[in-house]
């Protein structure tokens, strides 16, 4: 008689699948992932995988939502640390530099690759399930933008403080970016005293328009 599996094995086999299916996006792309590649990798049979997830974009999904909810409790952790709202803000930012420096895979998916996002599910049968990574993105930008409001000052409109999130975004984005492909140490040898300085610069042009 078969007996059924714990929660704990439960977890550890989707852990499992979640890890071999992020390899394999890193390595061919979304459209490389399939049921039967994923089964390969984890010695699993195809079968036996929809036991724990209905497809691959559910799978997926799972794998963005794991990311956003690492990148949120960073950058909340580096917000708490801190009383001072400059500091605040500076924690964050290279909380942020960190996650996508140190977990590449994870921000590859979540910000540079043309991966599907919460619009392209709705009206889906996995739109509840990708609502989740939604909310929490949502949270992570709300984060920033009441911790940058507090450094601006309570004059800053929504207009502005907008631009100014996206300003910092795109410069941390191609920050990372040309860390993770190593592009930038032809171009300079102390690219993260350089990363530093830049970083002081946004921060300064905070206050000084506040």
């Amino acid at each position: 008689m078969k007996v059924a599996r714990g929660k704990k094995e439960i977890k550890q086999i989707r852990e499992k699948i979640l890890e071999s299916a992020l390899d394999i996006i890193v390595l061919k792309g979304l459209d490389g992932l399939t049921m039967r590649n994923l089964a390969k990798k984890t010695n699993m049979t195809a079968p036996n995988l929809y036991n724990y997830f209905s497809n691959k974009d559910e799978i997926y999904i799972h794998i963005v939502i794991r990311g956003f909810e690492m990148l949120y409790a960073d950058l909340k952790a580096a917000c708490d640390l801190h009383a001072d709202k400059t500091d605040r803000l500076r924690a964050m930012i290279d909380t942020y530099m960190t996650f996508g420096i140190n977990k590449p895979r994870y921000y590859d998916i979540m910000f540079t690759r043309p991966t599907p996002k919460y619009n392209d599910y709705i009206g889906t049968p996995l739109e509840k399930i990708s609502e989740i990574e939604y909310k929490i993105s949502m949270e992570i930008a709300a984060l920033a933008l009441e911790t940058a409001k507090n450094v601006m000052g309570p004059d800053a409109g929504d207009e502005i403080l907008t631009r100014r999130l996206v300003q910092i975004w795109s410069l941390l984005h191609g920050m990372i970016t040309l860390n993770n492909s190593q592009v930038m140490g032809y171009v300079a040898e102390t690219a993260e005293q350089i990363y530093e300085k830049i970083i002081d610069e946004f921060i300064d042009s905070l206050q000084i328009s506040s």
